[in-house]
């Protein structure tokens, strides 16, 4: 990821990613200026800490590559979308952490739910059916946009 995000022309300095406090409900955070913040204490592992860096690091590729409007529901969404199925934030180990289980598309449901859950907080966003809407509208093409991967590892 990282050498894609300096392919890109938005090379990752070792200032740009930084440990903090944060809130409960979440383990890091993408500022659209170009820093991520890991949450100092909330890592259940090692490869938690590695997804959630992926994560933010998905955001911080579409920021650069795609000028994202963080206000704008359907760019927010698509972005979401990406970084929840690009991250790992939805492999079928951390789902069963979580208490989700599925059988089939386990992987597309907790992307879509991590999605509407974070776009629900867009203070853009007035209320859940707005987040749902926004997801709905952008995701066959953003789920389906694995860059700068050629697959969801």
């Amino acid at each position: 990821m990282l050498k894609h995000l300096e392919l890109s022309g938005c090379p990752v300095k070792p200032s740009n990613i930084q440990c903090g406090p944060c809130d409960w409900t979440r383990s890091g955070g993408f500022m659209p200026e170009g820093k991520i913040i890991l949450c100092r204490g909330r890592f259940l592992s090692k490869s938690h800490m590695e997804h959630t860096l992926t994560h933010e690091l998905v955001h911080m590729y579409d920021q650069c590559k795609f000028k994202v409007d963080w206000l704008n529901l359907r760019h927010h969404a698509c972005s979401e979308i990406r970084a929840n199925s690009l991250g790992g934030d939805c492999r079928w180990t951390r789902e069963i952490q979580r208490g989700f289980f599925s059988i089939s598309k386990q992987h597309q449901e907790c992307v879509r739910r991590r999605a509407v859950l974070s776009v629900k907080s867009n203070p853009a966003c007035p209320d859940e059916a707005t987040a749902e809407r926004a997801v709905n509208e952008v995701w066959e093409s953003c789920f389906n946009d694995t860059r700068p991967f050629d697959e969801i590892y």
